[in-house]
């Protein structure tokens, strides 16, 4: 495809929208969530601009934002449930940690030493370590999907974009609810908060609870051994919000999770392992292409537990100008095995713990008039991250028992982050505004490493072992923003933007050597211009953004041997897209919303991507492989978890019934082929696939009961969220099959 259609669908939609009369949406009043108009599409506040309450609408960023009764909707307890709504968005999993993508930007090095390229906040914290992203959505208000890089704006850095979770503040309103949800797989889901004043005016409070049982997704056909998928976690939140004086509001939060799970990994063979033509692994050989089940014979665990508390303070120091600290901190810890080669067999199995503390503060200081309005930050940030990790290779049919080998690594991982940012808008004329944000980063990352390998058959280590070697490196960067915004109508508003992104260099926990114990920091240029419209008196809303990436550098993790990772700035990439979102409201009673991506993502040049073993024989007589290094010119070549299109639609129907209202609603998404390796290698892609979704529910008339029954991937698709060769031969990671749960919440 050319890279100008990906121009042409925005561009037509941007003219349309033009040329079609509105009127202006309604200003949300202070404090509110959503605006209250039966007839036209709400808005939702966000705080996205970091300079106070703004609509969505009017925001000149590109944005998915969703409130909570959205979210309950249709079912969305965490990132992963994301991308069926949100366009562009790709969440993968590596182990217990969350790999996003979003237009075709994120990585697979997950670790410690690195950091996401998808930030995530909770309530302004950054969450360091990408394990903490899979955490479930409790007592939140709304939740915010900014796409492109983000820095002028936020403590921390994000080349990607960014994910806020925010909660509902409590209030002087006594509020609450209580929902169950019971469904397939004897799934058993509890969800409540109680929130209220203790003193009037001054003292308010909340508390929130989730708890999530489920049995497995897969069943497991070696004899004797559980299956995979399961779900069993749970986790409170509590909130204080004092204001002793006109003007102060101090808030604390604190929360706390704990799981116990089987989590599926890299279970499911894409072709049957037969060395030297034997059926190696019958079991698992016989499923291969079901994705429903497994045959595991090493049990498979991951406990988790998360617990952090924050100290939110905003002064207003004028009319004009606030002053907003927030002081967190975070300590977040897995202890996980995997049975590694995805078979019956004992080939090959792994294990990790790691424990992160993290401590951040920022200071933001927020000026608004009626022609300026800016934010300047301070932040600083420290993590320790603490790893113990082992991999046993034992004898198999493709290992001799001689050459069987343990590795054992047990690095430390520090990074410490200061950082200066400022982002101002000025009001030209009451429709134009220039924007400009400028900031500064330096971080420091230090490891500590210790990289054992002991031979199974002496029990020794091999020659060269152990590799103890401590490192610290520092990484700079300034990167700028500019922009426009430009109220061409009261219903339209136009926007662009010039943004450069930044993402620290790191320290690798597999290094067993000087060389790959660091990587360098990758940077993007990125290119955006956009449109936010309601029309037709608020009954069709066109938002529509088109974007260009230079990507350069790009950190890229390789699996060079078995048990041995290296990340090393290897490529530069070209990215350009367009991304479409309409929701419509025809009549008062039935909403429709469609949302399409379309992305080209290439590597500029990547002549020597690392090759792991398993993927050779896929490869050979490709003139693009060089058998001698063991890479390939992946060059031209589609990024990871970059699909061409995405699309995604909804139709909700509202109708009168017994006392209340009854809806229908149907969810469709589309994602098109996927490569999880820069080869692009047939087996390394999920063909594209299709999800289907409904809901049947009713709410009473005083909105205080629900009742819903939702089902899930009803057509039973199965496919995979990703795919490695970290086993025997590539395997994947399997979406969640076909269910159904009823869900009744009770609010007051």
């Amino acid at each position: 495809m050319k890279k100008t259609t990906f121009y042409s669908a925005a561009a037509i939609a941007i003219a349309a929208s033009i040329a079609i009369p509105g009127i202006a949406h309604a200003q949300d009043s202070a404090g509110a969530t959503e605006t209250e108009d039966a007839s036209g599409i709400s808005d939702i506040v966000v705080t996205a601009s970091r300079t106070g309450e703004t609509s969505a609408q009017s925001t000149p960023i590109a944005m998915s934002v969703f409130s909570a009764d959205r979210l309950d909707g249709s079912l969305v307890m965490n990132v992963k449930d994301l991308v069926a709504v949100v366009p562009s968005l790709n969440v993968a999993q590596v182990t217990a940690s969350a790999v996003i993508y979003m237009r075709g930007i994120g990585s697979s090095n997950v670790f410690g030493g690195s950091d996401p390229s998808v930030t995530t906040q909770l309530d302004g914290v950054y969450i360091a370590r990408a394990f903490g992203q899979f955490q479930d959505f409790a007592d939140v208000e709304r939740l915010e999907v900014l796409r492109g890089p983000q820095g002028t704006l936020y403590g921390r850095n994000a080349i990607g974009g960014t994910i806020n979770i925010i909660s509902r503040k409590p209030s002087n309103e006594f509020t609450g609810k209580a929902q169950v949800t019971l469904g397939s797989y004897e799934a058993v889901t509890l969800q409540g908060f109680v929130a209220g004043p203790i003193v009037r005016d001054v003292v308010q409070v909340s508390l929130a609870a989730s708890y999530v049982r489920r049995g497995d997704y897969f069943d497991n056909i070696a004899t004797g051994q559980p299956g995979t998928q399961n779900a069993n976690r749970g986790g409170v939140r509590g909130q204080v919000r004092i204001v002793p004086a006109p003007g102060v509001e101090l808030i604390t939060r604190a929360d706390w999770s704990k799981g116990n799970e089987r989590f599926d990994s890299y279970d499911h063979l894409l072709v049957q392992f037969r060395p030297g033509g034997a059926n190696g692994a019958p079991l698992a050989n016989s499923i291969v292409g079901d994705y429903h089940r497994v045959a595991l014979n090493s049990p498979q665990f991951n406990r988790t537990e998360f617990w952090g508390i924050s100290q939110e303070a905003t002064f207003d120091l004028s009319d004009q100008v606030a002053l907003k600290s927030l002081t967190a901190y975070r300590r977040s810890s897995y202890n996980l095995r995997v049975d590694s080669d995805g078979t019956e067999i004992l080939a090959a199995e792994a294990g990790q713990a790691e424990i992160s503390r993290q401590f951040s503060q920022e200071f933001n200081l927020t000026y608004n008039s009626d022609r300026l309005s800016g934010v300047i930050g301070l932040f600083y940030f420290h993590d320790k991250t603490s790893t113990n990790l082992y991999a046993n290779n034992y004898a198999s049919p493709v290992l001799p028992a001689a050459n069987a080998f343990r590795i054992n690594t047990t690095p430390d991982s520090y990074t410490r982050s200061l950082a200066a940012f400022a982002q101002a808008t000025f009001k030209i004329t009451p429709e134009l505004g220039l924007t400009a944000g400028i900031r500064y980063t330096h971080d420091r990352k230090r490891i500590e490493q210790n990289f054992q390998r002991i031979s199974l058959a002496t029990n020794l280590p091999t020659p060269g072992f152990p590799f103890v070697h401590t490192l610290e490196r520092d990484f700079d960067a300034f990167t700028p923003k500019f922009g426009f915004d430009w109220q061409v109508t009261p219903n339209v508003l136009v926007y662009g933007s010039v943004t450069r992104g930044f993402k620290s260099g790191g320290t690798s926990i597999f290094a067993n050597n000087p060389a790959d114990l660091s990587f360098a920091p990758e940077a993007i240029w990125s290119y955006e211009g956009g449109i936010k419209s309601d029309l037709l008196d608020r009954r069709l809303r066109i938002n529509a953004s088109v974007f260009r990436y230079d990507y350069t550098d790009l950190q890229v993790q390789s699996l060079v041997a078995p048990g041995v990772v290296a990340i090393r700035n290897a490529a530069d990439a070209r990215v350009t897209g367009a991304e479409l979102e309409i929701t419509a409201k025809p009549v008062e009673a039935l909403t429709l919303t469609a949302n399409y991506a379309l992305l080209d993502a290439q590597y500029q040049s990547f002549p020597t991507s690392s090759v792991p073993n398993q993927l050779v024989p896929f490869l050979t007589g490709d003139p693009r492989f060089n058998a001698g290094t063991r890479t390939y010119n992946a060059t031209g070549n589609r990024l990871n978890a970059a699909p061409e299109h995405q699309l995604s639609g909804s139709a909700q129907l509202n109708f009168d019934v017994l006392n209340g209202k009854a809806f229908l609603r149907g969810e469709y998404y589309y994602q098109s082929r996927v490569f999880y390796d820069p080869s692009n290698a047939a087996i390394f892609g999920q063909p594209g696939y299709s999800l289907i979704n409904a809901s049947i529910g009713w709410t009473s008339a005083d909105k205080g009961w629900n009742i819903q029954l939702i089902g899930k991937n009803l057509t039973d698709e199965q496919y995979l969220i990703t795919i490695a060769a970290n086993g025997l031969v590539p395997a994947g990671l399997a979406g969640a099959p076909r269910t159904f749960a009823l869900q009744v919440t009770k609010s007051w």
